[in-house]
């Protein structure tokens, strides 16, 4: 008995171990974001007060992947669509505040994709699972804001997918990253590994449940305090996705990420594909965003994956 009880430990004991060499690199420290008090408190008001902040969109490579990773084609609106490969483009807005300074959304892909589809993914699950990415030399991001004199103060993440996360590696690390609640880090040796958070010694979390009600859209929190860019929960293509309302004098856009991945989406109103944890709560958000643009048509849609705007 002391014998089997003891192979037991040892086997208990060997699994721990590996999984904590498996797990460990996923691991990150994660802080709450410290969010201002909301300076308006609903949509019509916040529209109505346009502030000094502009948003640039870049693609920073292409994503080779299936139909219906992005788009559900078990839906009803999709009977007559057939599953095929595309292309489509990677995604990064670079938001500038007057007062604030230069912001991300997302990160997009490094510059290791030019040489490499999988960029510094490696594991047994990469290639089966992950789209192939390519790109033109210095067209990531760093090489974006390098050419144009751009000092960074920070980078706010729709979620956490590898592609939108691969960028970071070529970024600054001494600056916020900040995520949704719960929003998940996949990198497991031997599975699917990248560190693209490597160096970064804390994530910032966006806690919604301290935010404001947008009706249409969901809960909300004022992330400077003044109206100018706000971030929006919408779990569903992954549990912590957030949309962003950028309120500007010049325009004021709605950044979808893969909440909508592009306009053809929005257009049939299919929801996320089988690339999202929750489908039933990706095509609510979808319809959220849908009925938004119905109410505030002078709004733009700017998508995770799509150069063309609504």
């Amino acid at each position: 008995m002391k014998k089997v009880r003891k192979l037991l430990l040892g086997i208990a004991l060997i699994f721990m171990l590996l999984g904590v060499f498996i797990w460990y690199p996923s691991v990150i420290t994660r802080i709450p974001f410290s969010a201002p008090e909301a300076a308006y408190q609903n949509l019509d008001e916040i529209l109505a007060h346009p502030q000094p902040i502009t948003i640039r969109t870049y693609s920073t490579g292409i994503n080779q992947t299936t139909l219906g990773g992005i788009m559900n084609l078990e839906h009803k609106k999709a009977q007559n669509i057939a599953d095929k490969v595309i292309d489509i483009p990677v995604n990064v807005g670079l938001v500038q505040h007057q007062d604030f300074g230069a912001y991300l959304i997302d990160a997009g892909l490094d510059a290791s994709y030019v040489d490499n589809p999988y960029g510094t993914n490696t594991g047994i699950m990469v290639a089966p699972y992950l789209a192939r990415g390519s790109q033109e030399p210095n067209t990531h991001i760093a090489a974006i804001l390098e050419q144009e004199k751009i000092q960074l103060q920070g980078v706010f993440l729709t979620h956490l997918h590898t592609d939108h996360t691969a960028g970071i590696v070529d970024l600054p690390k001494d600056i916020p990253y900040v995520t949704g609640e719960n929003e998940r880090y996949a990198n497991f040796r031997f599975f699917m590994h990248n560190d693209h958070l490597a160096g970064i010694d804390e994530l910032q979390e966006i806690d919604f449940a301290e935010g404001i009600d947008l009706p249409l859209l969901g809960k909300a929190i004022d992330v400077f305090g003044d109206g100018s860019f706000w971030a929006i929960s919408s779990s569903g293509h992954s549990a912590g996705h957030v949309i962003f309302l950028i309120n500007g004098v010049d325009e004021q856009v709605l950044y979808t990420g893969d909440a909508c991945n592009d306009h053809y989406q929005f257009e049939t109103g299919i929801g996320p594909g089988t690339y999202s944890s929750d489908l039933e709560g990706g095509q609510e958000v979808l319809e959220r965003i849908i009925l938004f643009k119905e109410r505030y048509p002078e709004v733009k849609l700017v998508y995770g994956h799509d150069l063309k705007t609504h």
